[in-house]
């Protein structure tokens, strides 16, 4: 008789703790993927700059900033590409991590040589060569 108490408490403690996870994992994993938010003060807070100097340069109020770095409104196509302008990073990398925050000038120049390569022998000759001189 004791087994089956046994067996009953195993397999509603099992039940319970699964429920339980499925119920958290969605509120766990949304508090852990980088958000466009996330990325926007990343890139901010890389270049030095508070709020109202962003504001201030995209003639907006800093509440509207706040709110984008939160994630409480959606952002126009047109805004992101602005936000990208100036923080120095790519519209890609702001919406999905595309590439890296705060690229210098010639870290966007090797990347707009890389683009013009249309011919994919030559761009695996290319990182090639790029994955060479790194190792030097």
């Amino acid at each position: 008789m004791a087994l089956c108490h046994w067996s009953y408490l195993y397999t509603f403690c099992r039940l319970f703790f699964s429920a339980l996870i499925s119920v958290l994992t969605p509120e766990m994993e949304r508090k852990m993927e980088n958000t466009i938010g996330k990325r926007i003060k990343e890139c901010r807070l890389a270049l030095g700059m508070t709020q109202e100097q962003m504001a201030e340069k995209l003639c907006c109020n800093k509440s509207l900033i706040s709110q984008y770095e939160n994630d409480k409104v959606d952002i126009k196509g047109s805004v992101i590409v602005e936000l990208a302008e100036l923080l120095g990073t790519s519209a890609g990398y702001l919406l999905n991590r595309e590439m890296g925050c705060c690229m210098d000038e010639d870290e966007k120049g090797i990347l707009e040589l890389m683009a013009m390569l249309k011919d994919s022998r030559l761009r695996k000759v290319a990182i090639e060569q790029v994955r060479m001189l790194t190792n030097i």
